[in-house]
């Protein structure tokens, strides 16, 4: 059995979902138009990237990142997504996902 197509389909099953984003039937999806999304992944050394976009519909949309930011920063621009999506228009759904629910909080 070749491996090539093994790997392609497990890169495009990895491509489609995100971690830290449960599978909810009932919560908007990135890929549907005007779902405002923004999540926060780990760089490492305690710096994170924020990615944040609307849907358009597509299965990967367009996103912004910001890289290198610290908990303190990245938690900011959290909520300061949180406040445009309440107010947005073009937000028919929201989609976003911090420091906690993606898993990834201090220790106590």
């Amino acid at each position: 059995m070749p491996r090539l197509p093994v790997a392609l389909c497990a890169l495009a099953l990895c491509a489609c979902t995100m971690e830290g984003m449960p599978a909810d039937p009932k919560a908007p999806r990135m890929n549907q138009a005007g779902t405002c999304f923004a999540f926060v992944t780990a760089e490492g050394d305690g710096r994170y990237t924020i990615t944040r976009g609307v849907g358009d519909g597509t299965a990967t949309p367009m996103g912004v990142q910001r890289r290198g930011l610290s908990a303190a920063q990245v938690d900011a621009a959290i909520a300061k997504e949180r406040e445009i999506a309440a107010v947005n228009p073009e937000c028919l759904g929201v989609r976003i996902a911090g420091r906690a629910e993606v898993g990834d909080t201090p220790e106590s």
